[in-house]
């Protein structure tokens, strides 16, 4: 049975796969932004669950000006941390850009960084994107690339953009994922109490998410039940 193994980084992102979720042919993990617990549970898919390709699924942060919040990103490659490209398989790329032709979402072609953390700075985001020649960051992608390089099964990233380049992450939000994925309201809400200065950021930062996750639910709907039974 031919099954796609889906990696996110937060149970947010697991949700918006909707009725997804219960299709026999498709199986979640999430990795609490950990980059290598999204290794091991890509493996894990791979080799306990029979997966036979993986996805990469979930939010981003821009790393140029390419790319603004709400914009849909395929990867092309992945740029990992020692500055090896992983390609990302073309298998994918025709039943996308059709099923994405046909709901009228733009997708932007790109280059991907492997994250090991947070990439909160301005500064840090631009000297990445300058870097690698990539466009989007995340805590998955290369974790998935790695474990599709090593176990011979195809992959590909399919990421949307939550905040541009321009937009610095507040403290407040560092640290707001729990280890399984869940969102640390509280936590956030304490150090908006110690540091109210970050709310105006934590306000553009919900505003540039609200949109990253209405495309997410879209390419959920419209996008990846056309990676169903592909290889």
């Amino acid at each position: 049975m031919k099954r796609l193994g889906i990696v996110c980084g937060v149970k947010a992102e697991e949700a918006a796969l909707g009725p997804l979720l219960d299709d026999a042919s498709v199986m979640v993990a999430v990795s609490g932004a950990s980059p290598a617990k999204a290794e091991d549970l890509a493996r894990e898919l791979v080799e306990q669950h029979g997966c036979t390709a993986l996805l990469s699924f979930g939010v981003s942060g821009a790393i140029t000006e390419t790319l603004k919040p709400g914009d849909v990103a395929l990867a092309k490659s992945i740029v990992m941390h020692d500055g090896e490209r992983i390609a990302a398989d073309r298998v994918f790329t025709p039943y996308l850009s059709e099923a994405a032709i046909w709901a009228g979402i733009t997708l932007r072609h790109v280059d991907m960084a492997e994250a090991g953390d947070v990439v909160a700075d301005v500064a840090a985001k631009k000297e990445l994107g300058r870097r690698t020649g990539a466009h989007a960051v995340d805590m998955e992608s290369g974790a998935v690339a790695h474990v599709a390089q090593q176990t011979g099964v195809p992959f590909t990233a399919l990421r949307t953009i939550s905040d541009g380049v321009d937009h610095a992450l507040p403290h407040a939000a560092l640290g707001a994922i729990g280890p399984g994925g869940d969102i640390r309201v509280l936590t956030t809400v304490l150090r908006l109490m110690v540091r109210p200065q970050d709310l105006p950021a934590m306000m553009r930062l919900a505003a540039g998410s609200s949109k990253g996750f209405k495309s997410l639910r879209g390419c959920a709907r419209h996008l990846v039940p056309a990676l169903l039974g592909v290889v």
